[in-house]
């Protein structure tokens, strides 16, 4: 996994994360023990065998477990990876729509809030015009027609 992706992760993902590599090491370490205890005993076997055949047969089984063992472990290492990149890249899609949702909702309030007050500026006109007996402002209408 690389480093940035790591930095996105919250926390307690990365707590799973180090939880989930510990089980990794711990089974990996009981089975280094077990291939440790199966090459003493090829080691035992080849002595007393004497034989340089024998012994490079039994290191080669040794070799190929280890091999195995580290095949898996790669293996699901980058699983892990790939699962944690196709969450990264929904997160990041799921974050851009909500972003996208917010905007437009503040653009329609903001557009609202305008058409409102122009309304309430217009009746406050009017109510002057009114009680002055005066006329309107012939631009006073300008506005709400670049509102609408």
């Amino acid at each position: 996994m690389k480093e940035k992706d790591l930095k996105k992760l919250k926390r307690a993902e990365l707590l799973e994360l180090l939880v989930e590599e510990g089980r990794i090491v711990e089974e990996l370490q009981k089975e280094v023990t077990q291939l440790r205890a199966e090459s003493e005993q090829r080691r035992i076997a080849i002595e007393k065998a004497g034989s340089i055949a024998e012994a490079s047969l039994s290191l080669t089984k040794i070799f190929e477990e280890a091999q195995e063992a580290s095949k898996i472990y790669l293996d699901n290492i980058r699983q892990r990876s790939e699962e944690q990149d196709r969450i990264n890249a929904e997160r990041d899609e799921e974050s851009r729509k909500q972003a996208e949702q917010m905007f437009l909702k503040t653009a329609k309030k903001c557009k609202d809030l305008e058409t409102a007050t122009f309304q309430k500026c217009r009746q406050m006109l009017e109510m002057t015009a009114k009680k002055t007996g005066t006329a309107l402002p012939a631009d006073t209408g300008k506005h709400a027609d670049a509102v609408k």
